[in-house]
């Protein structure tokens, strides 16, 4: 009984990611030039609960299926898309069209110039795209002026926004979002997830000629549990700041399937112990692949040199500690009484570390070949 379950836990988390997952939207304006500009950019995934666009029933969408419907595509993003500066309403043309691949998701953009003056007081956004069939939905608004930078992120729950030109951008309010953000994005990261699975599984155990013996004590498992996860956390935090820096760059393909790839490695080293001792260490190395992968999130969020831009990379970074933190506050007292049962080594080091192997493997064949294999 208690093993269904537990699977059953495990298949409804699944599924509970894959069906509410965050989509993220992304609008930016660019007040450098003679008009203002915009561009919108959206996972094209969201467009498959208003429109048919598998023409050929395959259940795939491809891009050439996506451009083929344009122009449908286009009308329905400017019915949910307002703007008006300084009063007034701008009309919105779109002069580009693209379909791009960003990190592993199809995301469509789309090029807007206003017919309006530039804005001398405030830019008023009304944005609902996707928001009336998913309230969770999240679109980060930006602004491109000289370097200045004003963040706001919309939701279901906030539609509307005005930016204002002369108000400086609050530093806590970029704090607090970009802290918010950090959150969800490590709590809907399922491989980050896996990734810390399959670390603090065998922290209830040390090994001794390659066998798995348990910790007697909770003191011991939480000693390991956090030299475990300050590797991961200091790495990571390397890595998303010297890329978000634009210090190093690393191809978002080549991250993502190293990501799959470090969670293949810590399920099969559950299986077949190969690194026993100094586990720490072999979560600071995967750590530093895994915060480019935050920076591949952060890249499309923030603007460079901005004044607020500290306070955005430090909200974001230490959203992510504490929304690691609180799955291993949540994980670790079950994995340390469930060590005690009979089915913990069968089933959890072993069985989830097997399904995790699996679901890694497709991860890296779909992120190196852009496929679509996983439901999730």
């Amino acid at each position: 009984m208690i093993i269904k379950i537990l699977f059953s836990i495990i298949f409804i988390l699944i599924n509970f990611l894959h069906a509410d997952l965050l989509k993220e939207n992304f609008i930016t304006f660019d007040l450098n030039g003679s008009a203002p500009k915009a561009v919108v950019d959206f996972e094209s995934d969201n467009l498959e609960k208003f429109m048919k666009l598998d023409d050929n029933a395959n259940g795939i969408v491809s891009w050439k299926e996506i451009r083929a419907h344009r122009r449908e595509i286009e009308k329905f993003v400017l019915s949910h898309v307002q703007i008006r500066v300084d009063g007034t309403t701008c009309g919105k043309k779109i002069t580009g069209f693209e379909v791009y691949r960003r990190v592993h998701q199809s995301y469509i953009k789309l090029y807007l110039t206003l017919s309006c003056a530039l804005p001398h007081e405030a830019i008023d956004l009304k944005y609902d795209l996707f928001f009336d069939v998913d309230k969770d939905q999240k679109a980060f608004v930006k602004i491109k002026d000289n370097n200045r930078s004003k963040p706001v992120i919309l939701s279901g729950r906030k539609v509307e926004v005005v930016l204002k030109m002369q108000q400086k951008a609050s530093l806590w309010s970029a704090f607090k979002n970009f802290l918010v953000e950090g959150i969800w994005h490590i709590w809907m990261g399922y491989d980050h997830i896996l990734f810390l699975m399959m670390l603090l599984i065998p922290s209830v155990y040390y090994y001794r000629d390659g066998r798995p013996l348990p910790r007697r004590r909770f003191k011991d498992v939480l000693i390991e549990v956090l030299k475990v996860v300050t590797g991961f956390s200091v790495a990571h935090s390397i890595t998303l700041g010297l890329s978000v820096g634009d210090v190093v760059h690393l191809d978002p393909t080549f991250v993502e399937v190293a990501i799959a790839l470090s969670v293949l490695f810590t399920a099969v080293n559950n299986l077949y112990p190969m690194i026993t001792r100094h586990a720490w260490i072999m979560a600071f190395m995967f750590g530093l692949i895994h915060g480019f992968g935050f920076a591949n999130v952060l890249h499309d969020l923030i603007i460079k040199n901005s004044n607020d831009f500290l306070a955005m990379l430090f909200g974001f970074n230490l959203g992510v500690e504490i929304g690691q933190l609180a799955i291993v506050a949540a994980v670790l007292p079950f994995l340390y009484v469930l060590e005690k049962t009979t089915f913990y080594k069968r089933f959890i080091l072993y069985g989830f570390s097997a399904l995790t192997a699996v679901i890694a493997i497709l991860w890296a064949i779909e992120r190196a070949f852009h496929l679509s294999i996983m439901p999730f």
